[in-house]
């Protein structure tokens, strides 16, 4: 017996249930483009959060990785954390704005600081410093620590600069982003888990995918910053240059596997026994590379590295 996949389970269901639904309404004759769209759209979400879920995994990994090369455990969140703020800065007294249970939580909080806090007199250069990061039980791994600040980045207060193209400004982040996500819908995440299947999609995925440096242009000339304009300059010509060895890694795939479906490549390489990667190991190592400069990555972070170059093209973007 055939399980049935994600993509057949909200065509045939959800399908049914939309035509059945507007069955003797106005919308009658537009029952199955408005199923499809919809069935289009829950997959390509489908598809789309299981990306986003996997980046947490990704960059724990990351950071442990530069955590072990650093002779570290890695990013942790230690317990001393929820109540020390680094080098003697904290949050203020903010258990007063708790209703009822806000005096016995200060209390805690005190006793927790003069207990386990940074002031350590058996040693009188941690003391000095009033820093004593290093001592405390890690409750969380790292993944955490993005979601924290995740969080610190998403309630930043957003400004836009007095002299700078407004709607330009605004705009630009969405074209880098909305080319992005247009393209997770076109992969396959597993077995009838795509939001969309043309037939030309490996084409039409490197089309959209062009729109990236146009976006990161426009947000560097936008921000009237002869600094992001510079920044912007060179992110859009690397992020252009790189595209040529891009396309010809992508291509070489589709000459092996005979289409210019997505769907049809993963069919042909779980048919052929063997990943594409292994097929084409040469272009596989390509494609690495050039995907780690597309994203501007080290060693080829110069375009908006942080040391240098203040962050290049979005400088003056904040939350």
């Amino acid at each position: 017996m055939e399980l049935p996949t994600v993509r057949s389970l909200v065509y045939d269901n959800l399908g049914g249930a939309i035509v059945n639904l507007l069955d003797g309404t106005p919308l009658e004759g537009q029952a199955e483009a408005i199923a499809a769209f919809t069935g289009a759209l829950i997959t390509s979400l489908v598809g789309f959060a299981a990306i986003m879920l996997s980046m947490f995994m990704i960059l724990w990994i990351e950071r442990k990785q530069l955590g072990r090369m650093m002779d570290r455990r890695g990013a942790m969140t230690s317990l001393r954390s929820l109540w020390i703020g680094e080098n003697g800065t904290t949050a203020g007294a903010w258990w007063d704005m708790v209703p009822f249970i806000g005096r016995p939580i200060g209390a805690v909080n005190r006793w927790l600081n003069a207990s386990f806090g940074n002031h350590d007199p058996d040693r009188p250069t941690v003391d000095r410093v009033n820093n004593r990061s290093w001592m405390g039980f890690a409750i969380f791994p790292g993944f955490f620590q993005n979601i924290a600040d995740g969080m610190k980045f998403l309630i930043k207060e957003h400004m836009v600069p007095e002299r700078a193209d407004k709607l330009v400004f605004e705009v630009a982040p969405y074209l880098v982003i909305s080319s992005t996500v247009l393209i997770l819908g076109l992969i396959p995440m597993g077995a009838g888990i795509y939001g969309a299947n043309p037939e030309l999609s490996v084409l039409f995925a490197m089309a959209v995918f062009g729109i990236a440096p146009i976006g990161v242009f426009f947000g560097g000339w936008a921000s009237n910053n002869k600094y992001t304009l510079i920044g912007g300059i060179r992110s859009a010509v690397q992020l252009t240059s790189y595209e040529i060895p891009l396309l010809l890694t992508v291509l070489s795939v589709c000459v092996v596997s005979g289409s210019f479906n997505f769907v049809e490549i993963v069919t042909f390489q779980g048919q052929s026994g063997a990943w594409n990667l292994f097929l084409l190991p040469l272009g596989g190592a390509l494609f690495l590379i050039s995907m780690l400069a597309e994203v501007e990555r080290i060693p080829f972070d110069m375009p908006e590295a942080e040391a240098e170059l203040v962050e290049g093209w979005w400088t003056e973007y904040g939350g």
